[in-house]
C-alpha cells in the first residue's frame, strides 16, 4: 500500500474512532476536501502534449474550532504525491486585546491581495492567474510563519477600513543562487550564501469595505511586503499590489463578481563577480488580472478572465492570457465541478492552450463552494 493510501486510511480511522469529548472540551470541526482533475495541453514542452492526464490532486483536511470565546484555532493539512504537510496552523484572538486589536500567530496564508488569502477550491475557476504565482514568493502560495496584528476602523455608515501588519519568518523569499564556477565563488569554496540564516520579512495591508445598496458590496485594498532572498549578497525582494472586488446582486438568486489585482515586483538578483564579489541586478516587472464571474440559479456560474504581466526575467517579456470558466454544483455545495480553458500568449514564443476539469468534493462543514 502506498504512503498516499495509508495516510488517507489513517485520516478515516481517526474520524471514525473519535470519542465524545470530556467535560469542558469540544470536538473540533473536521473537513476533508478532495480535488481530482483531468488536464490537457498543446504545450510542445509538455511530455503529455495533446494527451489527457488524470491526477488524484491534493487532499486537504481542515480542523478548526473555538478554543474559548476569545480565540479560535485552525489547522490545514495537505496530502499529495510528496506526502502530508502542514499548510496552515495558527490561532486567532479576535476579542479581549487592548485597542480592539486582533491577533493571529502561526503558519498561515499571508494577507497579501485577495487571491492569496483564499484556498484554490473556493475560487470560481479551477486554475488561478499565472501572475500571482509568478510574483509572490512560495511554490503554491505566499504562506509564512509569523504574527499578524489587525484592527478595523468604522468610518461612516457601512464603510470601514481594516489595517493589518505582519512580521514574518521570511523563509519563502530565499532564492538558491547558481554557482558562477569561479574558484573564488562562495558556493565553490564551501562557505555558501549563508542561506541557513534567518532574515525576517514584513507585510502591511490596508483594505476597505462598503455596501452598495442593501446586498451588493465593494472591497478594495493595497498591500506591500518585503524580505531577503540572499543573506550574503543582501539581496531583497519587494512586492506591491492593489486589488478590488465588487459583488453585485442582480436578483435573489443571481449575482456578478468582478475582481482584479495589479502587482509590481522589485527583486534583486544576486550573482558573483571574481573581481568585485557579490553583484546585484534588479528586475522590476508589473502585471495583473481581471475577471468577471456570473453566478445564477444557485448552482451555476460562468466567467472570463484576462491577465497581462511581465515575466520576472532580465528582459521582462510580456505574457498575455485569456481564459473562460464554468462551474456546476451537484444538488448543493458538497460536490462541485469546474472547467477552465486558457490561451497563453508569451512574447517571443508559441501560444499554448490548456483545458482543466476539476471535481471538488467535501466531507464536513467546510464546503467546496460558498453560496
Amino acid at each position: 500500500m502506498s504512503r498516499y493510501a495509508r495516510a488517507v486510511m489513517s485520516l478515516a480511522v481517526l474520524a471514525v474512532t473519535a470519542r465524545p469529548a470530556l467535560a469542558g472540551v469540544t470536538n473540533p470541526n473536521i473537513s476533508v476536501i478532495g480535488q481530482p482533475d483531468a488536464f490537457w495541453t498543446d504545450d510542445p514542452g509538455n511530455s503529455d502534449r495533446k494527451h489527457v492526464r488524470l491526477e488524484a490532486g491534493e487532499v486537504e483536511t481542515q480542523i478548526d474550532d473555538y478554543l474559548n470565546p476569545y480565540a479560535r484555532a485552525t489547522f490545514v493539512l495537505s496530502l499529495g504525491e510528496d506526502g502530508m504537510e502542514l499548510e496552515e496552523g495558527y490561532f486567532s484572538l479576535f476579542r479581549g486585546l487592548p485597542f480592539d486589536l486582533g491577533l493571529r500567530g502561526g503558519k498561515y496564508r499571508v494577507p497579501f491581495g485577495r487571491l492569496n488569502q483564499v484556498h484554490p477550491h473556493a475560487n470560481p475557476f479551477a486554475e488561478p492567474p499565472q501572475v500571482v504565482k509568478a510574483y509572490l514568493p512560495g511554490e503554491e502560495s505566499y504562506n509564512e510563519t509569523g504574527v499578524d496584528l489587525s484592527r478595523r476602523f468604522p468610518i461612516v455608515g457601512d464603510f470601514s477600513v481594516n489595517a493589518q501588519a505582519d512580521w514574518l519568518q521570511g523563509d519563502t523569499f530565499r532564492i538558491d543562487r547558481e554557482s558562477s564556477g569561479d574558484p573564488s565563488d562562495p558556493l565553490e569554496t564551501g562557505s555558501g550564501d549563508r542561506a541557513e540564516q534567518t532574515r525576517g520579512a514584513w507585510l502591511g495591508r490596508l483594505s476597505g469595505f462598503a455596501m452598495l445598496g442593501e446586498q451588493s458590496a465593494l472591497e478594495f485594498g493595497v498591500s506591500a511586503s518585503q524580505g531577503t532572498n540572499n543573506v550574503a549578497a543582501k539581496a531583497r525582494t519587494g512586492i506591491y499590489g492593489v486589488d478590488a472586488k465588487a459583488k453585485l446582486w442582480t436578483s435573489p438568486q443571481a449575482y456578478v463578481v468582478i475582481q482584479g489585482e495589479g502587482l509590481h515586483l522589485n527583486r534583486d538578483e544576486a550573482s558573483w563577480d571574481p573581481t568585485t564579489g557579490y553583484a546585484l541586478t534588479t528586475v522590476s516587472p508589473s502585471g495583473g488580472y481581471l475577471y468577471a464571474d456570473y453566478n445564477f440559479g444557485i448552482r451555476y456560474n460562468i466567467g472570463a478572465m484576462y491577465e497581462a504581466f511581465q515575466e520576472p526575467l532580465e528582459q521582462e517579456p510580456w505574457t498575455h492570457a485569456y481564459s473562460a470558466f464554468i462551474g456546476y454544483s451537484l444538488l448543493e455545495e458538497t460536490t462541485a465541478f469546474r472547467l477552465d480553458w486558457r490561451h497563453i500568449d508569451p512574447e517571443g514564443a508559441d501560444s499554448i492552450n490548456t483545458v482543466l476539469l476539476r471535481a471538488i468534493f467535501s466531507l464536513g462543514p467546510h464546503k467546496a463552494h460558498q453560496f
